[in-house]
Formats: structure tokens, C-alpha cells, sequence
């Protein structure tokens, strides 16, 4: 690896979620995974339109921080700032509405509240409307995820019209079923990622806790919703055209190009 796109990496502070939690990022891993995958993009970019590329999996394999260095990445070979990470997560429906509305689970009437991070939790009409502005390379404001509020936050962040590389990270983006079928005709290829699942409800624990959540509402999180998460990512998610298995939610064991 040049020590120029080393040095541009290596400098910037990346964190999660809207936390102060800081994303660690290694030399040899940029160099062995990160720099190829992100070559793999740019060569796949046509300008002057978009490429929006998804990246799916199950929760707790390390999406937000993967797809957060991949965009640096991008931006160190390009020379430029040409790639943006967005995430599904900013697209909850807002604990308002989750406290408003009920849905059936398990075969009992539930607030969504208690579900949150299920399927049925997300507005995933406003992310399909959001995904084709992006696709219309017009400037899109997009809302985040803030894991101190514990809610989305709208507009906090722009996609503006020098970004080329769009990324959007999230559990469900390749689920075979509806709604979710309909949004994967928006995106040009996908990528996902794998654990094995001691390491991803470690990864969970860590992220929960990471937003001040008591380790007793974790570990009822984990065990009532997360749990059912993994099983259903893992069993209902399309063939993605990248495979990164992943030790953890943390480091990468190797990339398939498929």
C-alpha cells in the first residue's frame, strides 16, 4: 500500500453511530481486503452516474464500520471524496410511531417498540424513495441513526452530487421478500457479510451497550429480537455478488468475489 493512501486513512477519526466510539482501522487489513474491494468498485463506476452498491447481513457483523472504512478507502485510491456510507438503520420508523403501533409476533399482538430492529420496524417506503433520488444523482439528504437518542435523526446527512460511490449498509436489503425485493432493482451489486453467530451476538452486546442500554435490556434485546434477526438474514438473504466472511464483527478472514 502507498504510504500516501495510508497516511489519508490513518488520519481521519471515524466513529459509530453518532457515538464518540472510535472505528480502529489496520494497515494490513486496508491493504489485504479494503484497497482490492475498493479498486473492484471504482472500475465498475460509470460516469457520469451513480453506483450504488448494498451491504447486507446479519446484525452484529460489523456493517456500519465495515461500509464506513470501505468509503475512506474509496476516497484515498480515487484521490478524492467520491464515496458515502448510509445506513438502514436511519430509516427506523421513530419510537413515536413504534410506541403507537402494534403488529403480530410470535402469534401475539406486540408494539413495534418492543421489536425494534425486526423488519417491520423500518419506513422502508421512504428508504425506496430516498434510494431514487440517489439513483437520479440529484443532492439527497438522508437521516441517521443516533445511538445516544435511540432514534433517527432526519437530514443529518447529504449526499452531494461529487459522490459516485453510494453505499448503503443494513441487515435486510437483500432479504427475498417483499418489500425488500422491490429496492434491490436500485442497486448495481451487493455485498455480504457473515460471522459465526457466538461472534455476532458478541458484536451485538458491545453495540447495545455502546448506547448506554442497561446489560439487562441487552440481553433481553438479544435474546427477544436479535436471535430471530440473525436466523432470518442468514436463511432468507439472496446470493450477493461479494462474500466477506468475517472472524468477528471485527476483522475479516476473506473476501469471495463471486
Amino acid at each position: 500500500m502507498r504510504d500516501d493512501l495510508w497516511e489519508r486513512i490513518s488520519s481521519l477519526r471515524l466513529t459509530l453511530d453518532q457515538t464518540q466510539a472510535l472505528i480502529k482501522v489496520d494497515k494490513e487489513e486496508v491493504e489485504k481486503f479494503y484497497q482490492p474491494l475498493a479498486s473492484y468498485l471504482l472500475e465498475r463506476l460509470s460516469p457520469p452516474g451513480r453506483l450504488v452498491a448494498a451491504i447486507a447481513g446479519p446484525p452484529g457483523s460489523g456493517k456500519t464500520a465495515f461500509g464506513t472504512v470501505l468509503a475512506e478507502t474509496i476516497n484515498a485510491v480515487a484521490g478524492r471524496e467520491s464515496a458515502i456510507c448510509l445506513g438502514l438503520d436511519g430509516w427506523h420508523f421513530p419510537n413515536a410511531y413504534l410506541d403507537a403501533h402494534f403488529v403480530e409476533h410470535n402469534g401475539s399482538r406486540v408494539v413495534l417498540r418492543s421489536i425494534k430492529g425486526a423488519t417491520e420496524t423500518y419506513d422502508v417506503r421512504a428508504a425506496y424513495r430516498c434510494l431514487q433520488l440517489i439513483r437520479n444523482n440529484e443532492r439527497v439528504s438522508f437521516p441517521k441513526y443516533s445511538r445516544k437518542l435511540h432514534d433517527p435523526v432526519p437530514d443529518a446527512g447529504v449526499i452531494e452530487p461529487h459522490h459516485r460511490i453510494i453505499l448503503v449498509e443494513g441487515n435486510y436489503w437483500l432479504l427475498e421478500e417483499q418489500p425488500w425485493q422491490d429496492i434491490q432493482a436500485l442497486f448495481d451489486l451487493s455485498i455480504f457479510l457473515s460471522a459465526p453467530a457466538e461472534r455476532l451476538t458478541e458484536g451485538l452486546r458491545k453495540r447495545h451497550l455502546r448506547g448506554a442500554k442497561s446489560s439487562t435490556a441487552v440481553e433481553e434485546q438479544i435474546q427477544n429480537v436479535d436471535l430471530h434477526n440473525i436466523e432470518h438474514v442468514l436463511k432468507y438473504s439472496v446470493q450477493a455478488d461479494v462474500v466477506v466472511n468475517k472472524i468477528d464483527n471485527r476483522w475479516i478472514a476473506k473476501i469471495i468475489f463471486l
